[in-house]
């Protein structure tokens, strides 16, 4: 039987497409190679890790996307030269981020994004632009003066020209080529040098000292809790489909039933971005590479590359916490490398919608994601509105402190923050615009207009405030 029909048969026994069970099957594929690390690789030379990472990142993405292999080898020999001739130039970091965008979007050009959401090789391609650009900013910062660096630059810099073989080792390593998460060459190098077995191995016992670290219990931990993400949006997803917001039974429901429909639907799919991280991170916690060091009593730290923070993500009520626990890696380079150098321009604001520009261009060129990150570019600026306000108004200060009504406070912002994430979601999950904008009409652009509004409402009641406050000044 060939490798399409046993997949198609998979993929239709789990309601999914074949391209999604190959890519799932791919993800579980990286714990067997980790236990292969864990017993022939660990402790073993730095180039050995190189060869191993390399060969099976390969294998793996060939039984994603056969010969199409050929493109990252591409991007990261460039990125390589780009090093050898530039490497820590202001023209490296800018030549980096033009080419490896570019090749992106090229990879966008060449696929077409008609048929919803596929998976292809821009998918770890996607992954694989933000790797090769921080490395190059990661060594234009360490050829910087150590006192110019922040104590973020200082942690991620590395001031040495890495080996190609190093290059395709950390690109093709298993646990972070599909889907993420990032991490930087110097925690790579650390982890593949023996540096946090060394660590770890400081207390321990002599025989412990020589074995693989003792992580398989927080591994399987996030593997089991991946599985049932996976399984709950695939559950979900038969009941709350993509297909019945384009059914006559959704057109004929009412406004709430269909808002109720959105916040459901569009929280089953964001846990199925959760899942898939969960997973991605078990790989790495059983190879060691997600090792933080230890905490206060000594317990060894497996968050080291943590995508998402499961208990902050799960009780968040405000788009702060909530983008703080959700593709925590991204949105932590982001920050890095878009965010905190655009200091230049002088304003946050201009920062933060450059950012997500980058951020949506760098999801694809369909019209939804750019849709997306606008949404969550004004619900954000609403929230931080609504912050100032309960600091200006006395009755709002004091229904936001009172701690009789935290848990009801709690509930209502809860529901209202993920209908907001799921109304977002909309255009990010239907890409183009003639399926998200009926879905959005059929609500009456209810996120749109509320989030639009508010700037209007903040400038009258921030103007109300300043006179009340000199009409009290006056009285006095």
């Amino acid at each position: 039987m060939r490798r399409s029909d046993v997949l198609g048969a998979l993929a239709s026994q789990i309601g999914a497409s074949v391209e999604a069970t190959s890519f799932l099957l791919s993800l579980f594929i990286g714990y067997p190679i980790a236990i292969l690390h864990r017993a022939f690789i660990h402790g073993k030379d730095v180039n050995v890790h190189h060869v191993f990472f390399t060969i099976t990142g390969l294998a793996v993405y060939y039984f994603n996307f056969g010969l199409q292999f050929i493109h990252p080898i591409i991007n990261i020999i460039v990125i390589y030269v780009l090093l050898r001739v530039a490497g820590g130039s202001k023209f490296s970091v800018a030549f980096a981020f033009l080419f490896n965008s570019a090749y992106l979007l090229y990879g966008y050009l060449e696929i077409d994004k008609r048929e919803g959401y596929p998976i292809n090789w821009s998918t770890p391609q996607c992954v694989l632009t933000l790797r090769l650009t921080a490395l190059v900013l990661d060594l234009y910062d360490g050829k910087k003066s150590q006192d110019k660096l922040s104590k973020d630059q200082k942690e991620n810099c590395i001031s040495d020209i890495p080996s190609l073989l190093a290059m395709f080792g950390q690109c093709f390593y298993v646990g972070g080529m599909l889907a993420g998460p990032q991490f930087g060459m110097k925690k790579y190098l650390s982890f593949t040098r023996g540096e946090f077995s060394e660590l770890m191995a400081k207390d321990a016992s002599k025989e412990m000292q020589d074995s693989p670290p003792a992580s398989v219990g927080p591994a399987m931990t996030r593997l089991a809790l991946g599985i049932f993400y996976i399984i709950l949006f695939q559950t979900g997803n038969i009941l709350f489909s993509d297909d019945y917001f384009f059914t006559t039974q959704y057109q004929e429901s009412g406004f709430l039933a269909k808002c109720a429909f959105i916040l459901i639907w569009g929280q089953l799919h964001f846990r199925k971005y959760v899942g898939i991280w969960l997973i991605c991170e078990g790989i790495s916690i059983l190879m060691g590479l997600s090792y933080n060091g230890k905490d206060v009593n000594g317990n060894i730290l497996w968050d080291g590359v943590t995508n998402v923070k499961l208990y902050q993500l799960e009780t968040s009520s405000t788009f702060r916490e909530a983008i703080e626990s959700f593709n925590h890696n991204t949105n932590k380079w982001m920050f890095r490398y878009i965010y905190k150098r655009l200091q230049f321009l002088g304003n946050k604001l201009v920062s933060q919608a450059v950012t997500l520009v980058y951020l949506a261009m760098w999801h694809g060129l369909a019209t939804g994601y750019y849709m997306n990150f606008f949404l969550e570019f004004i619900m954000v600026n609403t929230e931080n509105q609504i912050m100032v306000l309960e600091d200006r108004i006395p009755i709002l200060h004091e229904v936001n402190r009172s701690s009789t009504l935290q848990p009801f406070l709690w509930l209502v912002r809860k529901v209202l923050l993920s209908f907001s994430i799921s109304y977002a979601l909309v255009s990010f999950c239907m890409l183009t615009h003639v399926k998200y904008l009926q879905i959005y009409s059929s609500v009456g652009y209810v996120g749109h207009i509320v989030y639009l509004g508010f700037p209007l409402i903040y400038l009258i009641l921030m103007r109300l405030t300043k006179a009340q406050k000199k009409s009290d000044s006056k009285s006095q």
